[in-house]
């Protein structure tokens, strides 16, 4: 059996689309973070970039020394002079909170579990009373 092709990549990527700043030589370039590792990030900006460009790559408060490695159309790679602690990454990658278990359970009556508490029970009973008795059924 084939073993699946590693990925030549040094670390994991965070796929992101967060905003940052490439400030080089010619100034400050507002582009997208589409990923960003230990190593490198991977930026989108319809500005013109130029391959071994030397750049201070800006995300908040981190500031990282690197250079353009890669350009292909409006996306282009940084890779970074010093790696960065996987800690320092995970910092600067929004995640959503995880969801407390105590949030309270919106739900319709009787479809997502079976039965009816006893006052959905009276809801219903309420609701559909006056229509039974127009029907002349139970």
């Amino acid at each position: 059996m084939d073993q699946p092709t590693s990925d030549p990549r040094r670390s994991p990527r965070s796929k992101v689309f967060l905003a940052a700043i490439l400030e080089c030589a010619d100034g400050e370039l507002s582009v997208t973070l589409r990923d960003l590792s230990e190593h490198g990030a991977l930026i989108e900006t319809p500005n013109l970039l130029t391959e071994d460009v030397e750049v201070w790559f800006r995300r908040n408060e981190l500031r990282v020394h690197g250079h353009i490695a890669w350009v292909e159309g409006k996306f282009a790679g940084v890779c970074f002079s010093r790696g960065l602690k996987r800690e320092v990454v995970l910092r600067h990658i929004n995640r959503p909170a995880p969801r407390s278990i105590e949030d309270p359970v919106h739900r319709r009556p009787a479809l997502t579990r079976p039965g009816m508490s006893p006052e959905e029970q009276r809801w219903s009973d309420e609701i559909l009373s006056p229509t039974l008795r127009k029907s002349g059924g139970k």
